[in-house]
């Protein structure tokens, strides 16, 4: 039945929207030149003497207007406002026997003293057209009493927010977000959009980034990037807004944090502190990234997965990245100012913790030779403690009105206390067990990373002329002693061995990269562009074993044959030459070429030493055509020094890691064809996506299986690996009616991987092909009701051209469901529910997964300020969570453990009232 629901819907959809009612067209034109059309004027319709607008319209590009859905026998006042024209105000009714009104050409009169121009306030178009601005009127966009700006964003016609808070207008990137015309928080355009709240903003206007168009002066129309100008009703020069929640449940569950924001003019400072037992962050990615301050100081890495746990610069901030379930805690502060020379100054600092247990069952099934199939079992118990502390600043000079000055430190340490015990069972064909392996390991980790980013961005009076130079210097270290205890049976024939040692590793990485990027723009034609980038490497992997001593129980006898130490230093360069041709303002080709080095000496301590010194020399090409990119780009990059340590991994006696030092730099030909379109008119968007990449000298594993199951990998080179994927979206809006908005979207995704698998020297091209379609859509009634849902499907095959491996193939289905009743006053009802079904079966266990969640809300105070929230996470009890995917010739299958069925009692109080719209994903509880 629910596969149903979204077609049930999008029918609802259709008849309300396509339902027997009236029309009023017209054509808006000059009073003195009839043959100048009036485009993008603003048609707003209300009803009789109300004041609440009832819809509104845009003339076309030909000055023409149709406005559809209006009630019959109604009396209408139609406000047609133009820029630099006089208002006029006309009466309608639409009658039964003429539901079709057509007024015919309207001429309206330009303006010529504004001075006494009679203002009605109540009748302020929705929006106005000038020459280069768009702006709309907030109070013709009604919003929650505690909705904050970004929600009134999503009403607006042409403006679309994803799911990470990324704001594009009429298919354009918005790029800044400024306050009364002033950056507000250091810049972050989320600051504003997810903490002001909405009662606050007079007007919104969206303008061209003129500073891109200065830099890029061939910019095309439908690629400027926007500025989105936020007029206050009263400006604020100081103030806090954050939020403050604690909350218990059963299972002995608990949660409390809070997370705040101070603000005095040009400065401001974040805090914030959580901590959880119940397998969540204890903020949204965007709480932390905004009113944390973490995008105010640069993120280097971001890790995110579907049940919403995330981390930054790799620190967690709750949640289970890889199942499991999680207790985490942590801390922090932020501060940013901007001083009287236009210089920001920002400083943070952050402690996380997080216990993660895990216990997890995999299933393997993989080709060893062409009559047998090794089917591998692994029981896993994990307990991995983490802790981290992170330093970070940056400083933005403005040197002078052309130059610009970054400068980023940060400083990150970390700690590991790991505890995992796995058992694993290997069963040929006939489901005979041939080997078992009980493994223990207790891991103790530090880890240190230092990095310093400065880059320097000079443009110049000549237009099109830039200058961009950049440089890091980063230096890491990681320690691991690893005391791993692994015990092995075999049964054909018969035989055990154990192994007890302690394996120490000792990374150390330093890296310094500089950068230049020039473009001279020859004549209006040409553009000359240099890109070159020098970087010096020197790395160390070292590698101790010892075994224990029977004598005094000490883990100092050492072994030479698993003690290596790797030591690669050297330089590497890449430099790219391009000319760009405009051929006109759509069509420019910019071909180019690229020159590499790799010059690296690979030392070690007990083989001879290895040399890298390779030189590539290749073409690259670039073409655009209106909204169409084609692009071509060679690489070429060296193995990974973790791939060169001779050494084997011996920490698994089933499953042993070779590596080889003679690895070849791999190269890979890169090319990507893209379109995206947005029809303002239509407020349609839709775009597609093909890139690709054919690498030659990709490092790959060749396996050798034995027949007691043992396995062992060893990396080597291979020629013809492809990777291609496509996907496409089409999406429509509806906002034209305040109070009935609703969403369309569709699409496609796939992808294809063509590898190489070689095990037991039998080599085979594995062709993987992954795709499947996705439709969606979300209805917003008023605010009162919101409902959305995703379908999708995805077809997962893979065929190999020896006959030696067998093909494999699955399917599987996901939909999302999320329902929101703001009914009666000062109560909200919310739920989600998720259905996860693949047809690859996995022993023992049911492969469908349905997950429901469901929480109601209390509001009190004034702007909701007050929530007690009482929330029921997995209702239907689904401890755990399953996955399947294919590599190479294997079929894998997860399943992992999940906190189960549980319940919170939370209550929030959102200081100043800037916090968010109560119900929905951006809330900051995850239910």
């Amino acid at each position: 039945m629910r596969r149903y629901t979204l077609t049930a819907i999008l029918i609802v959809c259709a008849l309300i929207t396509f339902a027997q009612k009236g029309t009023v067209t017209g054509t808006l034109v000059d009073s003195v030149n009839t043959k100048r059309t009036l485009n993008y004027a603003t048609v707003s319709v209300f009803k009789g003497a109300d004041t609440v607008l009832s819809t509104y319209r845009l003339s076309d590009d030909k000055g023409v207007f149709k406005i559809n859905n209006l009630d019959l026998g109604v009396k209408y006042r139609l406000v047609i406002n133009a820029w630099m024209y006089n208002i006029v105000r006309k009466e309608i009714t639409i009658e039964a026997g003429q539901p079709n009104l057509n007024l015919g050409t309207i001429a309206l009169s330009e303006k010529t003293n504004t001075l006494n121009e009679v203002v009605i306030q109540s009748e302020r178009p929705p929006v106005i057209v000038r020459k280069d601005t768009i702006e709309f009127n907030a109070e013709s966009f009604k919003t929650l009493p505690s909705a904050v700006v970004e929600d009134m964003l999503k009403k607006l016609p042409g403006v679309s927010i994803d799911n990470d808070g990324n704001i594009t207008v009429n298919g354009k990137t918005v790029s800044k977000i400024l306050v009364d015309g002033k950056e507000f928080f250091g810049g972050d355009q989320q600051i504003a959009t997810k903490n002001l709240p909405a009662n606050i903003i007079d007007k919104i206007q969206v303008t061209d980034d003129r500073d891109a168009k200065r830099r890029d002066p061939d910019i095309l129309a439908a690629n400027t990037p926007q500025v989105i100008n936020l007029k206050l009703k009263k400006a604020i020069k100081s103030g806090a807004f954050g939020k403050l929640y604690a909350g218990a449940g059963i299972k002995d569950l608990y949660e409390a944090g809070g997370i705040m924001n101070f603000f005095r003019d040009t400065t401001q400072v974040s805090v914030l502190a959580y901590g959880n037992n119940a397998n969540k962050p204890g903020f949204n990615m965007s709480d932390v990234m905004r009113i944390g301050g973490f995008q105010r100081t640069g993120v280097n890495s971001v890790m995110i997965n579907s049940e919403g746990a995330f981390s930054l610069n790799g620190i967690s901030f709750g949640g289970s990245m890889s199942g499991g379930v999680q207790k985490s805690a942590g801390a922090g502060a932020n501060f940013n100012t901007l001083t009287k020379k236009g210089t920001k100054i920002n400083a943070k600092y952050f402690f996380g913790q997080a216990n993660n247990i895990t216990e997890r069952i995999s299933d393997i099934e993989q080709t060893y030779d062409s009559n047998n199939r090794l089917f591998t079992n692994s029981n896993s118990n994990q307990d991995n403690n983490n802790y981290t502390h992170n330093f970070g600043g940056r400083i933005e000079a403005k040197l002078d009105s052309l130059t610009q000055l970054t400068i980023e430190p940060s400083i990150s340490l970390g700690k590991t206390r790991n505890y995992s015990s796995i058992l694993t069972s290997n069963r040929d064909s006939n489901n005979q067990k041939i080997s078992d392996g009980n493994r223990s390991s207790n891991v103790k980790g530090l880890s240190t990373e230092y990095n310093l980013s400065t880059n320097l961005w000079k443009d110049f009076k000549k237009a099109g002329r830039s200058l961009n130079i950049s440089l890091n210097v980063s230096k890491k270290e990681n320690d691991n002693d690893d005391l791993n205890l692994n015990n092995t049976y075999l049964f054909n024939p018969i035989s055990s061995t154990t192994l007890d040692q302690l394996r120490t590793t000792n990374i150390r990485n330093f890296n310094t990269y500089l950068s230049l990027n020039y473009s001279e723009p020859l004549n209006k034609k040409l553009t000359l562009g240099i890109v070159t980038n020098g970087n010096y490497i020197d790395n160390e992997n070292a590698l101790s074993t010892f075994y224990k001593n029977p004598a005094n129980q000490a883990y100092d006898i050492a072994v030479p044959s698993f003690t290596e130490t790797v030591m690669q230093s050297g330089f590497k360069t890449n430099t790219r030459i391009t000319l760009k041709w405009k051929i006109n303002q759509s069509f420019n080709i910019q071909p180019g070429i690229v020159f590499n080095t790799i010059d690296l000496e690979n030392k070690f301590l007990n083989n001879p030493q290895i040399n890298q010194d390779y030189t590539f020399f290749a073409p690259q090409l670039t073409i655009k055509y209106k909204d169409l990119n084609l692009s071509y780009t060679p690489s070429f990059r060296e193995a990974d020094i973790s791939y060169l340590q001779p050494v084997p991994n011996n920490t698994d006696d089933l499953f042993k890691q070779n590596g080889n030092p003679y690895l070849k730099p791999s190269k890979t030909h890169q090319i990507n064809l893209n379109v995206y379109k947005y029809d303002t008119k239509r407020t349609l968007s839709y775009n597609a996506y093909l890139g690709g990449s054919i690498q030659n000298d990709g490092v790959i594993m060749s396996k050798v299986i034995f027949l007691n199951g043992r396995q062992e990998s060893t990396p080597v080179n291979a020629n013809g690996i492809w990777q291609f994927h496509a996907n496409g979206n089409l999406s429509k809006d509806f906002k034209n009616n305040p109070k009935f908005q609703y969403n369309l979207n569709t699409g496609f995704w796939s992808n294809f991987n063509r590898g190489v698998v070689l095990v037991n020297n039998e080599r085979s091209h594995s062709n993987i092909l992954q795709f499947g379609p996705r439709i969606g859509g979300r209805i917003n009634l008023n605010d009162k009701i919101e409902f959305s849902e995703t379908y999708s499907v995805t077809f997962n095959n893979s065929k190999y051209d020896s006959n030696f491996y067998q093909n494999l193939s699955y399917t599987s289905q996901n939909s999302d469901s999320e329902l929101i009743i703001r009914f009666p006053k000062k109560i909200v009802w919310e739920t989600t529910y998720r259905l996860q079904y693949d047809n690859q079966k996995i022993n023992g266990y049911n492969n469908t997964q349905q997950i429901w969640n469901a929480a109601v809300t209390l509001l009190f105070m004034k702007n909701d300020r007050l929530q007690l929230k009482a929330s029921v996470n997995d209702i239907l009890n689904t401890n755990l969570r399953n996955y399947a995917y294919i590599t190479a010739n294997a079929l894998n299958t997860i399943r992992t453990n999940n906190l189960g069925r549980h319940g919170l009692l939370t209550l929030t109080y959102n200081i100043q009232n800037f916090g968010g719209k109560v119900g929905g994903r951006e809330t900051m509880f995850r239910f």
